[in-house]
């Protein structure tokens, strides 16, 4: 099983990204091979709320309140929080954090909904143009805005809900995926996740490409990647080679096609 541990994208009151051992882990069909696509959380990807606003303070209370909830591995009272402020504004994080619940309740079908709906409600977070007199390059982890890796989550979480739906929908998961590199290309759990993708697709030649890519970005699980699905193109490689070699010694040994007599002579 390859799996990876979800990330937590942490309140604007901490605004550095970490990891929890704690949360379950959440794997793909035993169908197909496993990867773990993050669920993460966030309260705010801006430094206040306005407190000239008192729906918009409501609203953040409500979504404080939610994501304390769901810390505390409580949840109903998470979901029930976050679409309270939903009815108080309806804001991206909100619809994000709902779909985070959903997703750990399994709702699937509505995780995929709340997500569609946050990235309708986000504004447009494209990386920084480069300088023209520098060669361009992409972004790094520590150059993304909050909100830039908070929209590359939600693609990979997308990602996530789709190949786990049922049916599956490889094509769509491989869709957001891809988003989500657009934006953040250096993350190795979401290279590897991509990989696993393609291999479940037996895309085997692109997902070892990804697999390599995973394991120059830290990811070490993925050199056993590397080597089964190396074994497995060269295996349909030699399998290829002997059908072919089997056909030509067939029309070898064919006797040699005769020719229709003319019945007009």
């Amino acid at each position: 099983m390859n799996r990876l541990i979800p990330r937590l994208v942490a309140s604007a009151a901490r605004p550095t990204r970490t990891l929890s051992s704690a949360r379950p882990f959440l794997a793909l069909p035993s169908a197909t091979p496993s990867a773990v696509f993050r669920a993460p959380y966030a309260t705010s990807t801006t430094p206040t709320s306005s407190s000239f606003d008192p729906q918009t303070v409501h609203a953040q209370n409500a979504l404080d309140e939610g994501s304390l909830a769901l810390e505390l591995g409580d949840l109903a009272e998470a979901e029930k929080c976050y679409k309270k402020s939903l009815e108080i504004k309806e804001t991206p994080i909100a619809h994000y954090n709902l779909g985070v619940v959903q997703y750990q309740l399994q709702d699937l079908s509505s995780a995929i909904a709340s997500f569609h709906r946050s990235l309708v409600l986000s504004p447009a977070t494209t990386p920084p143009s480069p300088s023209p007199s520098s060669p361009p390059s992409p972004p790094s982890t520590d150059e993304l805005t909050p909100a830039q890796l908070v929209l590359a989550d939600t693609h990979t979480n997308l990602g996530a809900a789709y190949i786990l739906s049922s049916p599956p929908r490889p094509d769509l998961a491989l869709e957001h995926l891809q988003k989500a590199l657009e934006i953040n290309p250096d993350d190795a759990e979401l290279v590897y996740n991509l990989a696993a993708v393609l291999e479940a697709t037996e895309d085997e030649e692109e997902a070892l490409v990804a697999y390599q890519r995973a394991e120059s970005l830290g990811i070490e699980r993925a050199a056993v990647n590397i080597r089964n699905i190396g074994a497995k193109i060269l295996g349909k490689r030699l399998k290829e080679e002997a059908e072919e070699e089997a056909a030509k010694k067939a029309a070898a040994a064919a006797p040699p096609a005769v020719a229709p007599k003319d019945e007009s002579a």
